[in-house]
């Protein structure tokens, strides 16, 4: 019931069911692990060596401070985003202020996306590609020091490879994703967070409201 009646099946009804959702501040897996009785652990993903071994290196040297940009979200949740733009800053300040080498991710719904970020920043960022398989995909991020994602596939293949997270959320729950202490999380500062529309007339959006400043303080926080 703590689960399901916080989804579109609820009892309640899905205003109701909103509500809760929005006041819920437990994890995905405290909720789930309580309801079969079980203690939680951690989400573990293993790639094999002919996995890690896809991952071409791109000149990356062992001492490069390595970062993934995962800004997209798919065709379904328009709101889950960080703009052209804004990606675009964040990777030049990114290589500017930090020397950061800059890995950019994205899925076939994002080709078209990639291009004219890159088109758009001065930094020579190294394209992960639009069509690699699931575990090529994971083995790319497993390349990064940290993975600057959206609530989204990404965002859970590194924390299950034990990566450093900022995750950014507007639309849906950063209170239900569980980082292990490994990352941030940066909340759209606006009240209707958490709301789960695909789309929003709002302008700005939740994602319009998230300041590059801000990604950049995480980041070099969690850095040290």
């Amino acid at each position: 019931s703590e689960w399901f009646d916080m989804g579109l099946v609820s009892k309640y009804g899905k205003e109701k069911a909103d509500e809760l959702k929005k006041l819920n501040k437990r994890t995905y897996q405290e909720i789930i692990s309580n309801i079969l009785g079980i203690k939680a652990s951690e989400l573990i993903l293993n790639l094999d060596k002919e996995e890690l071994e896809f991952a071409v290196k791109n000149n990356l040297k062992e001492n490069d401070l390595i970062i993934g940009l995962n800004t997209g979200a798919g065709k379904r949740w328009q709101c889950k985003k960080l703009s052209i733009e804004k990606t675009a800053e964040l990777a030049d300040r990114l290589n500017k202020e930090l020397n950061a080498k800059i890995i950019l991710f994205g899925g076939p719904e994002e080709r078209e996306r990639n291009q004219r970020i890159k088109e758009k920043t001065k930094t020579d960022m190294i394209d992960a590609g639009c069509d690699n398989s699931l575990k090529q995909f994971a083995s790319l991020i497993n390349l990064c020091d940290i993975l600057v994602t959206s609530d989204s596939l990404a965002m859970h293949i590194a924390i299950a490879l034990k990566k450093k997270v900022v995750a950014f959320f507007g639309p849906t729950s950063a209170a239900e994703i569980e980082l292990y202490g490994r990352g941030k999380k940066i909340v759209a500062p606006i009240e209707c967070v958490c709301c789960y529309k695909k789309t929003c007339s709002k302008k700005p959006d939740c994602m319009g409201k998230i300041a590059v400043n801000d990604m950049l303080n995480n980041i070099k926080e969690i850095l040290g």
